[in-house]
């Protein structure tokens, strides 16, 4: 490896200072993550969460949706870690990510098994 871009499109496992500003993004509260790097740039790494639940609770209209017929809705979003708040980076020899497997964070029975966010 020559430099951090040759970790696009690799599984990682990332340990930062504080998650805390990110936990609404998917990431657990506390410990290291399995993610996968969409992109690097000075500015940090951009990582993929597979399983990003958003919930509207106003119509456009602008009027309130109550609880009960509230959905959540899932989407793939891409997401930028600052590099000031990385503390390291772990890469695997190809195909080698032990844990990540069966571990993935909202992944559903007979769905195509895609790394995202590990518990």
């Amino acid at each position: 490896m020559e430099d951090a871009r040759d970790l696009v499109g690799e599984t990682v496992l990332v340990k930062l200072t504080s998650n805390e500003g990110l936990v609404f993004a998917g990431f657990p509260a506390e410990g290291p993550v399995f993610c996968r790097v969409a992109a690097v740039d000075e500015i940090g790494l951009w990582v993929e969460n597979r399983n990003f639940v958003t919930v509207e609770v106003r119509t456009a209209a602008g009027r309130y949706i109550p609880k009960r017929r509230q959905k959540p809705k899932r989407s793939v979003a891409t997401l930028l870690v600052p590099w000031r708040i990385v503390h390291t980076v772990v890469r695997f020899a190809e195909g080698d990510v032990p844990g990540a497997e069966g571990a993935v964070l909202g992944a559903r029975p007979g769905s195509e098994e895609r790394i995202g966010f590990v518990k």
